[in-house]
C-alpha cells in the first residue's frame, strides 16, 4: 500500500495527519517552525534509571541497550557539543539549542524570538539563496525544523550520512553570518501571522494563553508569544528589523548554546566536525536570561477559572504552582506524586470516578520549569455529563486525597515499584531516530548536567521522602487554581489574540470547605500492587532462522512468527485479528460494534493503565472483526490477552455507561470538524476513499440509534464465525506463541470457510474528478488535490515517491516563501490502497479555494519545465535521498514490527515489499520521471481527487468547479454507485 507523506515544509518535522486508508499512509504536516506546543500530559510517569547504572567512557550515563559511542566537546568559544557515533545509522543529524525564547521578547515586539527563528533560515553570507538550504536538504534525504519555546529555541536537521559535513557547513552559518534579507521581513511577518491564525481557535493554545494571562502580569510568561501582524512591526520607538538584529546579537552567543551531532563517522571525525563548524560561532559572553519575578502573587492564587471550549469537552483541572525542582531529577518527587494520583487500582480516585460514571479519565503530571523560575503540577479529570454536575464533589475528593497522601506519605514500597518499572525501561531503552534524538540531547544540555542528558528522566537514585513532601506541601488549596472547562459555563471576558471566552472568580476557603464536605463520605485508598510487572526478562535464543515463519497453519488459524535479530530484547509486538467478512454489515451494525469495544475499553482503563505502567500495552478495536494488538515486555502478554478477551466476552455495560460512551463517541465525531482544516484533509479523504464509509451525520444518526441489545449482539458476534490471524514480532518462540494462541482460540468459535480479505478502497478511474466539498466552522480554507493512477504496481509507487521528493521543496518555496499563501504547504505521495499518486495541499487564510487551485496549476505547469531541464546529477541526488530513507533500518522493535505487519496484512509472506520498492527506485531514470509527470498532468490518465474545506472567512466565495466532476454529497451513496458501476 502506498505511503502518503504530505510534506508541508522541507524544513520541518513530519506530523502525521492522514490516518490512512492506505496502510502506512499518513498526511504529515511539515511546519517550518513552531512555538513550543501547549503542554500536555505525558500519559504516565517518566522512567528513571537505577543509580547503579555505569557511565559510558564519555561520562554520560547511557542504557546497556545503547551501543552508540558518545563524546563531549567543549569548544573555546564556550559551546558544548555532544557527538554520538552510531555505526548503524542511515541518517546523520544535528541540533543547536539557544538558551533564549519567548519569555525574552521585548514588550514592543511580542513574538520576536519566533520571528527571528523564521528569518534566520533565509540565507547566509556563504549561502545567500533563501531556498538553497531547503532544496539541499530535499535533494539529500533530509529534513529540518526549528521551534521557539518559552525559554529556548531549538534548530535541527537530518541528512544522508555522506552529506553531514556539507549540511553542517550550511547549518552553522546561520549562527555566524545570517544575512537577514530585509526583502523577506514583511513576508515572514505574514508567515508568523498565518501560523498564529492556524492556531487561534485551538483549545490547547487558547488554554495555554489563558493560563499565562491569569498569572502575575509582570511575569514574562503572561505575554503573547507566537506573534502576528498586530504585535510585530514598526512602532514608535521600535523598528522591527532593528529589534531583531539587536535580539540576535544579544542572545545568539556561543556561551548560551548547546549542540549535538549524530552520524556513523568515527568519534574523532565527529569531534573534528564540531570544531570545524561550531568553533567560529561568536561568543559575546552573554549573560543567561534570568527571571526573578514571581509567577504568582496572592492576587493570582486561589482562583476559579471558567473556560468555554471550542471543541466540546468537560474538564476539571486543579493547577498548582510549584518550585522549579528540576535539579531533583535523581529523586523524581513530582513523578512519584503523580504516580499515586494517576493510578486506577481499585479504591483509588480514578477507579471511583469511573465506577460512578463521573469521569472518562484522571491524570496528573508536572512541568517543573514551566515558567522558568517556577513550575506547574496539574491534576486533570475528563468529565462526563454526570461528572460535570458533580464537579464540586470531585474537586473536594481530590483535595481530600491529596491530604491523605500528605498524611500517609508515599511509602517506600511505591518507590520500589516505580524504580523497578523505570529500571526495566531504561535497561532496554528503545531508540528514536537521529533527528529526534539530536533535538532531545541539545535541549537536555540546557537543563541537566552533561552526564545525565540521557538518563535524567529515567533516574531514581534513592528514596527521598523530604523531596516528596515538599511537593505535596505545595499541593494545597490556597495554592490552587481550579479550572472548569465546559460548553455551558458562564463567561464574561474574551481573550485577545485567541478565540476564547472565560471568567475568573476567587476561590476562597469557604468554597473549598464546601467541596470537601460534599466529598467527606467518599472512601478512597492508595494504590495496590501492580500484578503485570514483568518477572522474566530473558531473551529467547534466535534459533536457526530469523526469517518470518508460519508456525501454525490449521483450519481457521494462521500464525506467523518473526524473531528480531536487530532487537534482541524481552519485548514483542503481537497482532491478532479475529477476522470476519463484514462486507454485508450495515452502518448500524458497524457502529454497534464500535460502541461495544469503546465501552469495554473505557471500563477497563484500570487494566490498561496497570499494564502500561508495567511496560506492556494493548489495543482492542473492531473493524473486519475484532483486533487485539499487544506491545512491550512480552512476559505477561499471554496473561494480559486472556484477561482482555475473557473480560470483553462477558462484558455488559450498564445503561448509564452505554449513554456515557455514546456521548463520548458523539463528541469525538463532532470535534473532528473543529480540528485545523489541514488536519481534516486526511480523515475527510479517507472517509470516502476507504470502504465502507459514511458521512459524519449518518454516523451520528446510527450512533444515536444503538441500543444495549445491539451492543450485546455485536459483542457476541465478534467472537463467533471467525478465522484467527496472528503475527508476533520479537521475543517469542513457537512454544510460547502457541500458548498465547491457545488462550485466544478458547474464546472464539472458528469458521474455517471464511477467507481473509484486506480492507478495501474505491478503485481509481482515469479521466475522472471526484470532489468532496464542505464548509467548516473555522476561518481558513484547506485544499488537497490528489492525482491517483489506476495502477497498483510497485513501479508506480516508486515513481510517486521520487516525484514527491522532487516537487515538495519547490512547491513549498513558491507557495509559502514567495507567495505567502499559507503556513501549511506540501507535496507527498498519496493514493488509494496500492494505487499510487501524489498530492498537493495547503491551508490558507488569504486566498479562496479557486484562487489556490489556480496557484496549484501555475506551479504544476512550471514544474514540468523544471523537470525537463533537470540535470541527471540533480535527479540522482533526489533519487538517492529516497533510497536512503527506504534503506533506513528500524530504530526500535515497534518500527520493525510495523514493516512486517504491513506485508502480513497484504498477504505478502515473502515480507519483501520494501526490498522490491528499493529495486524499482534504483531502476528509475530522469527520463522515466519526466514521462511519469506528463502522465500525471494528463487528466485522461489519472483520477483527480479534490478535498475542499471552506472556512467562515470565505463563506461568500465559491468552491472549485470542475466540469463533469463527481461531487461527493452522501458518502454511502457515492461508494455504492462508484463500486456498482465498476461491477
Amino acid at each position: 500500500m502506498t505511503t502518503a507523506r504530505f510534506r508541508t515544509n522541507p524544513r520541518s518535522m513530519r506530523k502525521s495527519l492522514l490516518s490512512s486508508v492506505i496502510t502506512g499512509a499518513c498526511l504529515a504536516l511539515l511546519v517550518g517552525c513552531q512555538p513550543a506546543p501547549e503542554p500536555s500530559s505525558p500519559n504516565g510517569s517518566s522512567t528513571p534509571a537505577s543509580s547503579q547504572q555505569q557511565a559510558s567512557d564519555s561520562g554520560i550515563y547511557v542504557s546497556p541497550n545503547d551501543s552508540r559511542e558518545y563524546a563531549v566537546v567543549r569548544l573555546d568559544n564556550g559551546l558544548d557539543v555532544v557527538v554520538v557515533r552510531d555505526p548503524d545509522a542511515d541518517k546523520a543529524a544535528a541540533a543547536l539549542n539557544v538558551h533564549v525564547g519567548s519569555m525574552q521578547n521585548p514588550d514592543e515586539q511580542l513574538g520576536l524570538a519566533h520571528y527571528l527563528e523564521h528569518m534566520l533560515f533565509l540565507g547566509t553570507e556563504k549561502y545567500p539563496d533563501p531556498d538553497e538550504y531547503g532544496e539541499f536538504m530535499s535533494r539529500h534525504g533530509g529534513m529540518h525544523n526549528a521551534y521557539t519555546a518559552d525559554d529556548h529555541t531549538n534548530y535541527m536537521f537530518q541528512i544522508n550520512n555522506d552529506r553531514l559535513a556539507d549540511a553542517l557547513d550550511r547549518f552553522s552559518d546561520f549562527f555566524k553570518a545570517p544575512i537577514f534579507d530585509p526583502d523577506y521581513s514583511e513576508k515572514e511577518i505574514n508567515a508568523v501571522d498565518s501560523e498564529w491564525s492556524m492556531r487561534r481557535a485551538s483549545d490547547g493554545f487558547i488554554l495555554f494563553k489563558l493560563n499565562n494571562i491569569t498569572l502575575n502580569p509582570e511575569h514574562p510568561i503572561a505575554r503573547f508569544r507566537i506573534g502576528n501582524k498586530e504585535s510585530l512591526g514598526d512602532k514608535e520607538g521600535s523598528i522591527l528589523y532593528d529589534e531583531m538584529l539587536d535580539f540576535y546579537r544579544r542572545y545568539y552567543s556561543a556561551n548560551l548554546m548547546t549542540a549535538s551531532i549524530i552520524g556513523n563517522y568515527p568519534l574523532a571525525e565527529l569531534e573534528q566536525m564540531a570544531h570545524t563548524y561550531f568553533a567560529d560561532i561568536p561568543n559575546h559572553d552573554a549573560p543567561a536570561p534570568e527571571i526573578t519575578t514571581p509567577v504568582v502573587t496572592d492576587a493570582e492564587r486561589s482562583r476559579q477559572i471558567f473556560y468555554r471550549p471550542q471543541m466540546e469537552m468537560r474538564v476539571l483541572q486543579i493547577d498548582f504552582t510549584i518550585d522549579n525542582n528540576i535539579d531533583q531529577f535523581a529523586y523524581q518527587p513530582n513523578e512519584l506524586v503523580a504516580y499515586m494520583i494517576n493510578s486506577e487500582m481499585p479504591g483509588t480516585p480514578g477507579a471511583f470516578l469511573r465506577e460512578q460514571g463521573w469521569a472518562d479519565n484522571l491524570g496528573a503530571y508536572a512541568q517543573p520549569n514551566a515558567y522558568g523560575n517556577a513550575g506547574r503540577f496539574i491534576i486533570q479529570a475528563e468529565l462526563t455529563d454526570t461528572g460535570l454536575e458533580n464537579r464540586e464533589v470531585i474537586a473536594g475528593m481530590l483535595f481530600n486525597y491529596i491530604d491523605k497522601l500528605r498524611v500517609e506519605g508515599v511509602d517506600e514500597a511505591y518507590f520500589d515499584e516505580v524504580r523497578t518499572v523505570l529500571n526495566n525501561r531504561f535497561q532496554f531503552l528503545q531508540r528514536t531516530n537521529a533527528f529526534n534524538y539530536a533535538t532531545q540531547l541539545a535541549a537536555a544540555m540546557q537543563h541537566y548536567p552533561l552526564q545525565h542528558i540521557v538518563d535524567y528522566s529515567y533516574r531514581l537514585d534513592s528514596y527521598n521522602p523530604q523531596a516528596i513532601n515538599e511537593v505535596l506541601t505545595q499541593l494545597s488549596p490556597d495554592n490552587a487554581r481550579v479550572w472548569f472547562i465546559a460548553p455551558d459555563v458562564e463567561v464574561d471576558q474574551r481573550l485577545h489574540y485567541f478565540d476564547g471566552e472565560y471568567r475568573v472568580e476567587a476561590l476562597n476557603p469557604e468554597i473549598i470547605d464546601s467541596w470537601r464536605a460534599q466529598a467527606q463520605d467518599i472512601e478512597v485508598s492508595l494504590p495496590s500492587v501492580n500484578t503485570l510487572l514483568p518477572e522474566d526478562m530473558s531473551v529467547k535464543p534466535l534459533g536457526d532462522s530469523t526469517q518470518a515463519q508460519q508456525v501454525i497453519n490449521t483450519a481457521g488459524v494462521s500464525v506467523w512468527l518473526q524473531r528480531s535479530e536487530r532487537f534482541q530484547e524481552p519485548r514483542a509486538n503481537v497482532s491478532v485479528q479475529l477476522f470476519q467478512d463484514t462486507s454485508e454489515q450495515d452502518l448500524n451494525q458497524r457502529m454497534a460494534a464500535q460502541v461495544a469495544v469503546s465501552a469495554f475499553n473505557l471500563a477497563e482503563q484500570a487494566l490498561a493503565r496497570e499494564a502500561s505502567i508495567a511496560g506492556v500495552n494493548y489495543d482492542l478495536s473492531a473493524g473486519q472483526g475484532l483486533a487485539l494488538n499487544l506491545s512491550g515486555f512480552n512476559d505477561k502478554q499471554t496473561l494480559l490477552a486472556e484477561r482482555v478477551l475473557s473480560s470483553f466476552a462477558n462484558y455488559e455495560p450498564s445503561a448509564s455507561r452505554l449513554e456515557q460512551v455514546k456521548d463520548r463517541l458523539r463528541r469525538q465525531i463532532e470535534n473532528q470538524a473543529l480540528q485545523f482544516p489541514v488536519q481534516q484533509l486526511g480523515p475527510r479523504y479517507n472517509s470516502f476513499i476507504q470502504l465502507p464509509g459514511a458521512n459524519p451525520e449518518a454516523r451520528l444518526q446510527a450512533l444515536a440509534a444503538v441500543t444495549l441489545d445491539d451492543v450485546l449482539a455485536a459483542r457476541d458476534g465478534l467472537f463467533n464465525g471467525v478465522t484467527i490471524r496472528a503475527l508476533a514480532v520479537g521475543n517469542y518462540d513457537e512454544e510460547s506463541l502457541q500458548s498465547l494462541v491457545a488462550v485466544i482460540r478458547d474464546q472464539v468459535e472458528l469458521d474455517p470457510s471464511i477467507q481473509y480479505d484486506r480492507s478495501q478502497v474505491i478503485t481509481p478511474r482515469s479521466a475522472t474528478t471526484v470532489s468532496y466539498q464542505r464548509d467548516v466552522a473555522l476561518e481558513d480554507v484547506a485544499l488537497l488535490q490528489a492525482w491517483v493512477l489506476p495502477d497498483d504496481s510497485l513501479a508506480t509507487r516508486a515513481k510517486a515517491s521520487v516525484m514527491a521528493e522532487l516537487a515538495h521543496a519547490r512547491f513549498f518555496n513558491e507557495l509559502r516563501t514567495e507567495k505567502q499563501l499559507g503556513y501549511a504547504v506540501g507535496v507527498s505521495p498519496v493514493g488509494a490502497g496500492d494505487y499510487a499518486g501524489i498530492g498537493f495541499l495547503i491551508q490558507s487564510s488569504v486566498a479562496s479555494l479557486p484562487e489556490l487551485k489556480d496557484h496549484f496549476t501555475s506551479f504544476q505547469q512550471g514544474f514540468a519545465e523544471h523537470l525537463d531541464d533537470m540535470s541527471d546529477e540533480t535527479f540522482t541526488e533526489s533519487k538517492q535521498g529516497v533510497l536512503v530513507s527506504l534503506r533506513e533500518q528500524p530504530q526500535n522493535l515497534n518500527q520493525e514490527a510495523s514493516r512486517v505487519r504491513a506485508d502480513w496484512a497484504r498477504e505478502n509472506y515473502r515480507f519483501d515489499t520494501r526490498e522490491q520498492l528499493i529495486a524499482e527506485v534504483e531502476r528509475l531514470t530522469n527520463e522515466d520521471m519526466q514521462a511519469f509527470y506528463r502522465m500525471l498532468l494528463d487528466s485522461d490518465a489519472r483520477m483527480q481527487v479534490l478535498v475542499q474545506l471552506r472556512g467562515t472567512k470565505f463563506s461568500d466565495t465559491d468552491f472549485i468547479d470542475i466540469d463533469d466532476a463527481v461531487v461527493v454529497d452522501d458518502i454511502e451513496a457515492f461508494q455504492q454507485q462508484w463500486q456498482g458501476s465498476d461491477d
